[in-house]
């Protein structure tokens, strides 16, 4: 099973905080086909802050991210994000891969025994990336 972060698969709005305001992010689909075929579609999607669900699952659909499962968390905060992962870490017996963006919740998550991969996006600019 690979979890892969909603932040991963699509750029965040500028104009609105709304999912379908979101556009995909072409690393993230690139990163997402290679993986679906090896592991034979065994992965979902991480979708922590999103309040519409609704929303959410009609622009996967729309942009066809076929995911087997699509889990939501209302909270954003790295303690809520790293709490739900082990638990469904727990549910799925074993996470092959998290994919996310932010290295804090990496790091976290990646000390609790879990195999991680950060992606860094060009179009998120973090503060801990800057030189002063």
């Amino acid at each position: 099973m690979i979890l892969i972060s909603l932040d991963v698969l699509s750029i965040p709005s500028n104009v609105s905080d709304e999912v379908g305001a979101r556009q995909p992010s072409p690393e993230g689909r690139r990163l997402w086909n290679t993986f679906f075929p090896a592991f034979n579609g065994r992965m979902a999607v991480f979708a922590s802050g999103v309040t519409n669900q609704n929303g959410c699952l009609e622009w996967l659909k729309r942009e066809g991210f076929k995911a087997s499962t699509v889990d939501f968390i209302p909270e954003n905060t790295v303690e809520a994000r790293v709490e739900r992962l082990q638990n469904l870490h727990a549910v799925y017996g074993r996470i092959n891969w998290y994919i996310d963006t932010d290295p804090r919740v990496i790091a976290k998550v990646s000390h609790n025994g879990i195999p991680t991969l950060l992606m860094t996006v060009p179009h998120i600019v973090r503060p801990e990336w800057s030189d002063s």
